[in-house]
């Protein structure tokens, strides 16, 4: 279906954005007199600056969308602002800016705030076609249909191809919630058994919203609740909200798994020694909440979860030495056994 947010439907719509061999007019930042402007309508002059074809493509994301977009705004000349915030780890930045994206980081928020990420994302959309008459989109990935669809129409049919429909669980955690949406209401409908469970880092309230029907953590909690919080090195998952993706699949999830930031380090590092996969934060996380799904199935059963970041993106943090101890968390040692496989491997050894 065409989704019904007129921002998606404007991204739809390629004539809103000029033809690249043609050239665009756009407004200057030196026209603007810098203590007139304010920081983000700065950060809009200096992205459209970088256009070839005077549209402007705009997002909140904590990274991965990020790259996806600078890399598309790259080919079809379309210029790229991304609001981040500021617990992602630097070379996700850096990757950005080295596709031309104008990067605007700013301090996490609850999503109620008007300086959540998300927020300043659409504001600066809304500026650059309300201010500056740009032809702008803000792509929305946690409301926009379409996250939901393109998992429910290409990734889960491509999994249970892929499986030979011999999935008896799908396991994986919520950015957006789109994967985990889409792909699990399309497994619900090809087989009712196939279990759906979402995996939940600290600090994000899906997790009672699965078992308890109430979103809801408890670092929520008025007496100690923080402005800026940062209650887990897991990026891009984990969230205070039900986004409109997550929404659209959450008859569909059975049950959630919480996993510690502990729990995702030990796993990291014991992937990497074993099978040779240098993985991220929510990847770690995806696999802990396989294993301890597996745990709890029949002996052959079949659990499908997804890497889904690599290690790469996450060298400054997850995998830095120094701010794993500095977090509270202890560095792995090379014979090291995640927790949950405990009960199946013997301890020190690496069968």
């Amino acid at each position: 279906p065409k989704p019904r947010n007129m921002d998606v439907e404007m991204l739809l719509d390629d004539d809103l954005f000029l033809h690249p061999s043609i050239p665009a007019t756009i407004p200057s930042a030196k026209t603007v007199n810098p203590s007139e402007s304010s920081q983000l309508e700065g950060m809009i002059l200096e992205a459209i600056e970088k256009s070839r074809t005077g549209g402007l493509v705009v997002e909140g994301t904590s990274g991965s969308t990020g790259i996806a977009l600078a890399t598309l705004c790259a080919a079809r000349g379309h210029s790229c602002l991304l609001v981040l915030p500021d617990d992602q780890a630097v070379e996700k930045q850096r990757i950005l800016r080295s596709l031309g994206a104008v990067v605007y980081e700013v301090p996490t928020a609850a999503i109620s705030n008007p300086k959540h990420y998300v927020n300043l994302g659409r504001r600066a959309a809304q500026i650059a076609r309300d201010k500056f008459e740009i032809p702008a989109v803000f792509i929305d990935q946690f409301e926009n249909d379409a996250n939901f669809d393109i998992h429910y129409h290409q990734t889960g049919p491509e999994l249970w191809k892929q499986m030979q429909g011999q999935v008896d669980a799908f396991v994986m955690s919520s950015g957006t919630g789109g994967t985990v949406a889409g792909v699990g209401t399309f497994l619900k409908q090809v087989n009712p058994n196939v279990l759906t469970v979402l995996v939940d880092p600290p600090g994000s309230s899906l997790y009672h919203k699965i078992e308890h029907g109430v979103a809801y953590a408890v670092e929520q909690q008025e007496r100690t609740l923080r402005k800026h919080r940062y209650d887990t090195l897991a990026e891009g998952i984990g969230l205070d909200r039900v986004t409109h993706n997550f929404s659209l699949g959450l008859d569909c999830i059975d049950r959630a798994i919480r996993v510690t930031d502990q729990e995702a380090v030990d796993m990291a590092h014991w992937i990497l020694r074993t099978e040779g996969l240098w993985i991220g934060s929510s990847s770690a996380m995806n696999l802990v909440g396989a294993i301890r799904t597996a745990l709890d199935l029949p002996e052959g059963s079949h659990v499908v979860t997804m890497i889904c970041d690599g290690g790469q993106r996450h060298a400054t943090r997850f995998w830095d030495p120094s701010f794993i101890q500095e977090w509270g968390l202890q560095w792995p040692d090379r014979y090291g056994i995640p927790d949950c496989l405990q009960s199946i491997l013997k301890s020190g050894t690496d069968k």
